[in-house]
């Protein structure tokens, strides 16, 4: 009886997921690991809704899943501390709602507002500029 596949990783999101995903198959497979992609078709032919399925699935064989893990693991956690480092910059962290306190802030360059009016509407969007930050839990705004 031949081994099942499982999904050991996803690639949805990211500037390039398809590269991404290919590196980590190159990696595998230069470590005996055979490997396959699923997803890849989808992903390219449908992008925007290729979050909605995962993205493109990183497959291997249930033996070979653990070892797999092992070696795209040390590689996953050199990209968390990475964007760990980035988004602690001193101007993000410190930005807290005047209303309630909360951290969970958003900025918005573009009024949402007549951004969908104007494609609703015209049939095209019309960006205006906005810039100022909104609380996403009580919904305060502010510049």
């Amino acid at each position: 009886m031949a081994d099942r596949l499982v999904t050991i990783a996803n690639f949805a999101f990211g500037p390039d997921p398809t590269s991404e995903a290919e590196l980590a198959k190159i990696k595998l497979e230069a470590e005996g690991i055979p490997c396959l992609l699923a997803g890849k078709n989808f992903t390219a032919m449908y992008w925007l809704l290729s979050g909605a399925d995962r993205g493109i699935k990183l497959q291997v064989k249930e033996s070979d899943a653990k070892r797999a893990l092992e070696i795209l693991g040390h590689r996953e956690q050199i990209n968390i501390e990475e964007n760990l480092h980035k988004d602690s910059t001193p101007e993000t962290s410190a930005l807290r709602c005047p209303a309630c306190g909360c951290e969970d802030i958003e900025y918005e360059k573009f009024s949402k507002k007549v951004f969908y009016l104007s494609i609703l509407f015209l049939r095209f969007p019309l960006p205006f500029l906005k810039k100022g930050y909104r609380c996403n839990k009580c919904g305060h705004s502010w510049k």
